[in-house]
């Protein structure tokens, strides 16, 4: 990721405190991110897939008897725990970031690392809204329509 990279070069070049806390908080936020990713892949398409496929086929968890081994009631609250996680990194973020423009002047690298991460934080932010507001109020209508968790 050219992101991670300009967080490394960065690290190189400096060692002022805030400088450090921003460096961290990006490598914190880009794992995150990693996890993140990964997770929607292994678990929660997984999830929405089957999920989609029960509503499909009428199924009725009711009526299972224990073999649903889908855990309904964890995926939209690890989702929205994802979603809390990215949002405090993204504020903390905000917080110590220095200004871009200022009479301070900072290096070049720190210049093009902010606005990768305002690029990254845009789409985010994109993200986690249209998951908040469409895809979580889908999966809990699924979830209802199956009678999962009942």
């Amino acid at each position: 990721m050219r992101t991670q990279k300009q967080v490394n070069k960065l690290e190189g070049l400096e060692s002022q405190l805030v400088t450090s806390q921003y460096t961290t908080l990006c490598n914190k936020l880009i794992n995150e991110i990693r996890d993140d990713l990964k997770k929607r892949k292994d678990i929660y398409i997984p999830y929405i897939n089957s999920l989609a496929g029960k509503v499909v086929s009428e199924h009725n968890c009711t009526h299972c008897a224990g073999g649903c081994k889908l855990n309904h009631d964890m995926q939209v609250p690890e989702l929205q725990a994802s979603h809390q996680r990215i949002k405090n990194i993204l504020n903390r973020l905000n917080m110590v970031s220095l200004p871009l423009y200022s009479d301070t002047i900072y290096p070049d690298t720190y210049r093009v690392l902010r606005n990768q991460m305002a690029l990254i934080e845009n789409m985010l932010t994109e993200l986690l809204f249209l998951e908040e507001h469409y895809l979580i109020p889908k999966i809990v209508a699924a979830q209802k329509a199956i009678n999962a968790g009942s």
